[in-house]
């Protein structure tokens, strides 16, 4: 039979466990605050997985009924052409929705596309809760923001035809712009400026600095909203 200060220890151990792994914070996902399409997922679209991507739609008219409710609400388009097994298209959509801290992704990559693998990210140093607010409220503010299938949908690589912005892309994904009224192309977002990442075996992380990437956007947004001749000399290579 084990003393009464071994159990008491033990105890006391059991709590200090319990205690530290209600410390760290639950990942949450918040709702959308922009307004986003597709708004709705087919589930019966290839394995029913998809979480922002349309993948069995017409891109073109995804992409046009999102430049209508643009415009009717006085706000510019934001494009983003992707894929499913992007992280990086969830790592910017989670930061542009203001989430912040812990991270929860399923992505794939570029040579296992159909793989699904699903992760916890610790933002560590640098989370700023009023940055990321102020990144939430610009973007639902002053953005529709629609996702472009660029692997499996029709007519996504389309989109950028129509749009102009296939001169512009250099073929890797997420590739972020913007577009004017008429659904021109007007700014593009430089993922590599605003990166942040860890690569060691146990610290793993992918986000974007929040600052830069209100930068980005604010200029993307005035790009759109500029007279055509000025939007066309701004964002040209």
């Amino acid at each position: 039979m084990k003393s009464a200060s071994v159990i008491a220890v033990m105890i006391m151990v059991a709590v200090l466990l319990v205690l530290a792994a209600c410390s760290k914070a639950p990942v949450t996902t918040r709702s959308k605050a922009y307004v986003s399409f597709p708004e709705r997922i087919d589930t019966g679209c290839r394995d029913g997985k998809a979480r922002m991507f349309d993948q069995c739609g017409d891109q073109s008219v995804l992409f046009n009924t999102a430049l209508e409710r643009a415009k009717v609400e006085g706000k510019v388009l934001l494009v983003e052409f992707g894929a499913e097994w992007c992280i990086w298209c969830h790592v910017f959509e989670a930061h542009v929705n203001g989430e912040r801290d812990r991270f929860r992704y399923t992505y794939g990559s570029p040579h296992e596309p159909e793989g699904r693998y699903t992760e916890d990210f610790e933002e560590g140093a640098g989370s700023d809760a009023d940055a990321a607010e102020s990144l939430r409220e610009f973007v639902a503010a002053n953005f529709v923001v629609v996702h472009i299938d660029a692997e499996h949908a029709p007519n996504g690589f389309a989109v950028l035809e129509s749009t102009g912005a296939d001169v512009h892309y250099a073929g890797g994904i997420p590739f972020v712009f913007t577009v004017d009224e008429r659904g021109l192309f007007a700014g593009e977002f430089n993922h590599d400026a605003v990166e942040k990442r860890r690569d060691t075996p146990t610290d793993w992380y992918r986000g974007y600095n929040r600052k830069g990437l209100m930068a980005q956007l604010t200029a993307m947004r005035d790009m759109a909203r500029a007279p055509r001749e000025t939007a066309t000399a701004s964002s040209s290579p």
